[in-house]
Formats: structure tokens, sequence, C-alpha cells
């Protein structure tokens, strides 16, 4: 499955851009509801591997009304190797705002509270940032800043691309990531101040529909550094001491 996704992925950026509608589809106008589940191979958090060798589950549940968002996300260890398993390592609560201020581009900004109860300490975070959907994908940027416990900037741009398939209403979905990090101080596993481009990623998932409210979408995806200094942090805060991490499996979702 891994190699079919990847031959799909290389082959689906050179596809043209699919002809769209005259008239783009409308935000919803109510609420609207989403609950899905992640299980991988490992979780990856901007290339830091924060499980060694062992799957993770991750769920999801977000509410969404007129361009505000709330999203509630969490992961559970599996690996055998935990003091318990599962054993739950974070709870991510989101609460954003999203506007498109002209035609194709969109701003948005928000907050993110990490409850970690494996460390000593909790996280918050603030973003903003602004999309643009050209035919033939979506460019975004995003900047992150954290201010509690590891003071620093995240610098994020993010392609992505949905291709149609002519099967059964199911897409192809790309995302390319790639972050610049800053840390304010040497409170890190480098025990030194950090700037300069850390990490990517690319992802590739199979979006199958089942019925009305459901989608199942196998995916994977590599993450690697982008830098020399990058490699080092990255292997120094990862869980299993690599640089580059190859994971995958698959997600279940409902909305309505």
């Amino acid at each position: 499955m891994c190699t079919v996704l990847f031959h799909l992925a290389c082959f689906a950026w050179l596809i043209p851009a699919w002809a769209e509608d005259e008239k783009a589809a409308e935000a919803p106008s109510g609420p609207t509801a989403s609950v899905s589940t992640d299980f991988l191979s490992q979780y990856i958090f901007r290339g830091v591997a924060n499980t060694s060798n062992g799957a993770v589950l991750e769920p999801s549940f977000t509410l969404g009304y007129q361009g505000i968002s709330l999203n509630i996300w969490g992961n559970a260890d599996l690996s055998p190797r935990a003091e318990r398993s599962p054993k739950w390592t974070e709870t991510d609560i989101t609460l954003s705002y999203t506007r498109e201020v002209i035609k194709n581009f969109s701003l948005t900004g928000g907050a993110v509270q990490y409850f970690l109860p494996t460390a000593n300490f909790d996280a918050t975070e603030v973003f903003g940032g602004g999309s643009y959907a050209f035919p033939w994908l979506t460019v975004a940027f995003t900047t992150y800043r954290e201010f509690t416990h590891y003071p620093g900037w995240w610098f994020q741009l993010d392609f992505t691309k949905s291709v149609p398939l002519p099967y059964y209403g199911m897409s192809l979905e790309l995302a390319a990531t790639f972050g610049y990090l800053i840390l304010d101080n040497n409170n890190n596993a480098l025990n030194n101040t950090f700037s300069d481009f850390e990490g990517g990623q690319v992802l590739a998932a199979l979006k199958i529909p089942m019925g009305k409210y459901f989608t199942v979408s196998p995916k994977v995806g590599v993450a690697f550094p982008l830098s020399t200094d990058g490699s080092h942090y990255i292997a120094a805060s990862s869980a299993d001491n690599q640089d580059t991490h190859v994971f995958g499996g698959l997600n279940l979702t409902a909305s309505w």
C-alpha cells in the first residue's frame, strides 16, 4: 500500500488542474461536526518522534460554525514498552477563526493549549497565518509562538492538493510541509539556542467515501530534516534518536 500511494502521489502532482465549477461552493451556514481517529505507526510532530517503535491511536473531535472551529485531539501510545498500554500522552485543545477576506485568500488565527500528562508542564501556543487556493494547489503560511516553557517561534509553509479519482468518489490527498524553528533559550534537547530550517514532511492519503458521512483513508508519510542543525535537533529530541521517520496508518472519519 505504501508503494502504491507514493507512486500515485508522484503522478498526481503532474496532473493538470481539474475543471472547477464557475461558482464556488458556499461554506455551510449551520454548525458542523466531525469525529476521526488515526491509527498510526508513530507519533511525529514537527519532525520529532514523540514515541519510539510502537503504534499510536489519535482520536479527534471538531466543531465548526461560521469560521470558528474548536478541536480536541489526543494521543495514546500503544507500544508494549509503555508503562501501561494504552498510555495517554497528550491532549490538545485548539480554538481558531478563519475568514476568507478576498476570493480564494483566507486568514486564520487561534491558540492551542497542550496538556502533557507525561511531562512536568503544559504548553500554550498562539498562531496566525494565511492561505491561498490556486487552481492547482493550496499554499498556506502560518506563524506559531510558544511562550511558556519552550519560548520560541515555528514558521510553517504548507502545500496541499486534492486529486479526484474516477472511482467511487475517491480522491488522493497530498501534502508537503516545511518548518523553520527559533528557540529563544537553551532549554531543549541540544542545550543550546536554535535558529534554522528544522524539518519537513510529505504525506499521501487515499480518501475513500463510505456512504454519506464516513470516510476511510490509508496514509503514508516521510518526515525528514531540512538542515544539519535540524538533523541534530530532531535526533536529539526524538524518542528513537532518529532524524528521519517513515510512518503510515489509517484514518476513520465521520462528518456531518
